[in-house]
């Protein structure tokens, strides 16, 4: 097993096959060179959170056994994104004293790891959206809880909504994707209980949403706009959607609202639609009022934000504007003192 260099390498030294999920900020399949590459160091993770990279990995052997095995890997990060590599050999030294090359035959690696500091367990939210969106990937059927929900959602007035499991909605979320899954989530998700609304749209947050779909959420939450809870669910819905003009629309009317005084709302704002900060005017006014609002949340966001490659250049570039607020000034300052986490 020396020879053994990257988690990889394991998996396919132990005779299985495997599929990695990007779990940072949503749930989205990486393929095995880009998995590759991240925990190699050779690229930066696309979608870091509070300073580490967030794995899913589903794997299982068709010669042994077709049963499907997790494992919840998180590793940390430099401050440009790059996976720390020693703590990469770390866990996987962990591993191979543990579990050895034959992972299948070994009972241990049965979804369970050694006790190490970089296995994590998802909260019920994300482990239903994972089974969902991994069964979708590795084309296996929903679960039993999927037609409960269904019936539910078609008809929410001839049935508890309590009855209906979590994982059933969140398998009707991975049904968005088709016409039909579609059809029956914008039909009928606002005549359902607030509790399913909520994990419903939550559990949107892990498809890329077409326009239609898009639309008819953003029109409904700016019917209500009001309703705070109901903001920050669309917000979460339309973390993958592929109409960026009419979500960008909708998060500048957001930043021109009160709402920008709201911390949840914001930091929302970071968590699924860092890309709109590459726009300088909107991460002006976004950055600019966040710090208004809260000098160590503004450092403690800057610092999450500055590690997604695709933004780093324009939060980096903050630290050159010329006419930063006072407030702006105030952050970039904590900063440099080394206070913030």
């Amino acid at each position: 097993m020396n020879q053994i260099s990257s988690i990889s390498e394991f998996l396919l030294h132990a005779q299985t096959e495997y599929h990695v999920f990007d779990m940072g900020r949503t749930i989205r399949s990486l393929d095995s060179q880009t998995f590759l590459n991240i925990e190699n160091a050779s690229e930066a993770a696309p979608y870091p959170r509070q300073e580490h990279a967030w794995f899913g990995i589903v794997f299982f052997s068709r010669q042994l056994s077709r049963e499907h095995y997790i494992w919840f890997v998180k590793l940390p990060l430099d401050e440009k994104g790059l996976v720390i590599s020693a703590t990469r050999n770390h866990f996987l030294q962990i591993i191979t004293d543990a579990l050895g090359a034959q992972l299948e035959r070994n009972k241990e690696a049965r979804g369970r790891l050694p006790e190490n500091p970089y296995t994590f367990v998802p909260n019920q939210q994300q482990l239903a959206d994972f089974n969902s969106v991994s069964r979708g990937v590795l084309k296996l059927p929903p679960s039993e809880y999927y037609s409960a929900a269904v019936r539910y959602i078609a008809h929410p007035q001839a049935h508890n909504w309590q009855e209906v499991a979590l994982q059933g909605i969140a398998d009707v979320a991975a049904s968005v994707r088709r016409k039909d899954g579609a059809q029956l989530i914008t039909a009928h998700l606002f005549e359902t209980a607030p509790q399913v609304q909520q994990a419903l749209m939550s559990s949107l947050e892990n498809y890329p949403l077409d326009k239609s779909v898009s639309q008819q959420l953003i029109d409904n939450a700016e019917q209500h706009f009001a309703d705070l809870s109901l903001i920050q669910w669309t917000l979460r819905a339309l973390s993958q959607s592929v109409a960026s003009t009419i979500v960008k629309a909708f998060i500048q009317k957001i930043l021109d609202s009160q709402h920008n005084t709201v911390p949840e709302i914001m930091l929302l704002i970071a968590a699924r639609h860092w890309q709109y900060l590459q726009d300088e005017k909107v991460l002006r006014q976004y950055i600019e009022r966040l710090a208004l609002i809260d000098i160590e949340l503004c450092a403690d966001l800057y610092s999450d934000l500055v590690r997604i490659p695709s933004v780093r250049p324009a939060m980096l570039g903050i630290i050159r504007w010329q006419d930063k607020t006072y407030a702006l000034t105030q952050v970039i300052g904590h900063l440099f003192s080394g206070q913030q986490k």
